[in-house]
């Protein structure tokens, strides 16, 4: 099986790590749903386009979740946030567990 590279990271792969998903800076809603792909709550050939509006409309309890884990673990210091333009990423320095 080859390695995973940032074209290939939706595809199965269980030596793909969230780090790797959350790599680069993505739009909350598009971070929530990778994050919601990496966890099993989609398929991983589902498409953003067909689940984008629950990210989009309050009232969606799974998209809620999702962005609210987002929010904890930026919080928590594990991923970035820009507040500005609602966008998150890993945070590549290691958490301070002291």
């Amino acid at each position: 099986m080859r390695p995973p590279t940032r074209g290939n990271l939706m595809r199965t792969d269980d030596r793909i790590e969230l780090k790797d998903v959350l790599a680069d800076w993505l739009d909350y809603d598009v971070a929530a749903f990778r994050l919601g792909v990496f966890l099993g709550a989609f398929p991983r050939d589902q498409k953003f386009s067909s689940v984008k509006r629950m990210f989009w409309v309050d009232g969606y309890p799974l998209g809620d979740m999702l962005v609210d884990i987002l929010d904890r673990m930026a919080q928590a210091g594990v991923l970035l946030k820009d507040e500005e333009d609602s966008r998150y990423k890993w945070n590549p320095a290691p958490v301070d567990l002291s």
